[in-house]
C-alpha cells in the first residue's frame, strides 16, 4: 500500500489536525518527489505516495552539524572555523543555531532543524498559531507586524535571524533541497563503488553523505524513499570530554523543545541557573566554549530513508 499522506516534520502538527493544512502539506512534499528516479545502477529513488515501498531496510543518513567547507578551509585553525560558522548564512548542514550571551559569555544556544516550507504554509493558513509559537519559542515580545509586514509572513524577521531561530533561513537548508539532492543521479550512472563515482562536486557533508549512501543502496537494486515523516532531525549529541569550570564532566544540559530524543527538531543547550555558571564557562576538549559552532560540531543530524524491493 502506498503512503496515505506525508506527515509534518517530526510528526508535529501545529495546525491541530486541520485537513486543509495537512492536505496541502502532503501535496507540497509529494510535489517535490518524482515518481521514480534511477540514481545509480538498477535501483531508484521513488515517491512513496505513488506506490508501495517494502520496508526491508530503514537507514539514517548521518553527518555532523558544523559546516564541512569551513572545517576544510580552516583545517589548521579550528577557532577561525568556529568564529566563521556563527553566521547563519554559512550554516549549511541542515542545522542552524542562535547564540545568547550574558556579560559577554554564552548563556544558551538554540539549535533548529525546522524547514521553512512548513512554517510558510502554517503562516498562510494559521497566522495566529505562528505568532503564538514564536512567542512560546523565542520571546513573548514578538509582535504580529514583525512577522507579517505588509500582511505576508517574513521568514527573515528579526525573531528568526538576529534575535532568535525558529526555522532555517539559509536558502539551501530546506525540504526542497533535501529531497532534491536525494534524487541526484550519480554522474557516470554506472559506478561500481563510491570511489568510482568521483570526482564529486558538492561540498557539504550533508550532501555527500546523502548522495553516496543513496547511490550505494541504488547499486544494490533497491527502491528507496524518504521515510515518514520526511525532513531532518537531530538524532543525538556527544558531550563526552566536556567539562565544568572545576574540571568535572558536564551534566545533561540539553533540552528538547520540539520533537523527541532521537528525532529532535529544536534543542536548547543551557546550564541550569542552580549550577552557578553558564555555557561560556564550560570547556570542550580543553577549549573554552566561545561559539555555538563548538557545540554544533558534536550534534549528529540525519535524514531517514526506507528501501526494499530489489529490481
Amino acid at each position: 500500500m502506498a503512503l496515505a499522506r506525508f506527515s509534518p516534520p517530526g510528526g508535529i502538527d501545529d495546525s491541530g489536525g486541520d485537513p486543509e493544512f495537512l492536505g496541502r502539506w502532503d501535496e507540497l512534499v509529494s510535489g517535490l518527489i518524482a515518481a521514480s528516479t534511477e540514481l545509480s545502477g538498477r535501483g531508484a529513488y521513488v515517491n512513496p505516495a505513488l506506490g508501495e515501498i517494502p520496508r526491508e531496510r530503514q537507514r539514517a543518513l548521518t553527518w555532523t552539524g558544523l559546516s564541512r567547507p569551513l572545517l576544510v578551509e580552516h583545517r589548521d585553525h579550528r577557532r577561525a572555523a568556529y568564529a566563521a560558522a556563527e553566521d547563519r548564512a554559512v550554516q549549511i548542514e541542515y542545522l542552524e543555531w542562535h547564540v545568547e550571551r550574558r556579560d559577554g559569555k554564552i548563556s544558551a544556544v538554540t539549535f533548529t532543524c525546522e524547514t521553512p516550507e512548513y512554517w510558510r504554509l502554517l503562516a498562510e493558513i494559521h497566522p495566529d498559531v505562528v505568532l503564538e509559537r514564536y512567542r512560546q519559542l523565542v520571546s513573548p515580545d514578538v509582535r504580529r507586524e514583525e512577522l507579517y509586514p505588509g500582511g505576508e509572513y517574513d521568514p527573515g524577521n528579526r525573531w528568526n535571524t538576529t534575535d532568535g531561530a525558529v526555522h532555517y533561513v539559509m536558502p539551501i537548508n530546506s525540504m526542497r533541497d533535501l529531497l532534491g539532492v536525494s534524487q541526484e543521479i550519480e554522474p557516470s550512472q554506472h559506478a561500481d563503488d563510491g570511489y568510482d563515482a568521483l570526482p564529486y562536486s558538492r561540498k557539504t557533508g550533508a550532501d555527500a553523505r546523502i548522495d553516496f549512501d543513496l547511490w550505494a543502496m541504488s547499486r544494490q537494486g533497491l527502491r528507496i524513499a524518504t521515510d515518514d515523516p520526511p525532513g531532518i532531525s537531530m538524532i543525538g549529541w556527544d558531550d563526552s570530554g566536556w567539562t565544568r569550570p572545576d574540571g568535572r564532566p558536564v551534566g545533561d544540559y540539553w533540552t528538547i523543545v520540539r520533537g523527541v530524543r532521537g528525532a529532535a527538531l529544536r534543542v536548547v543547550y543551557r546550564v541550569p541557573a542552580s549550577e552557578g555558571f553558564v555555557v561560556g564557562d564550560l570547556s570542550i576538549g580543553g577549549r573554552p566554549v566561545e561559539f555555538g559552532a563548538q557545540i554544533a560540531e558534536h550534534i549528529t543530524v540525519a535524514a531517514h530513508v526506507v528501501a526494499g524491493g530489489r529490481s
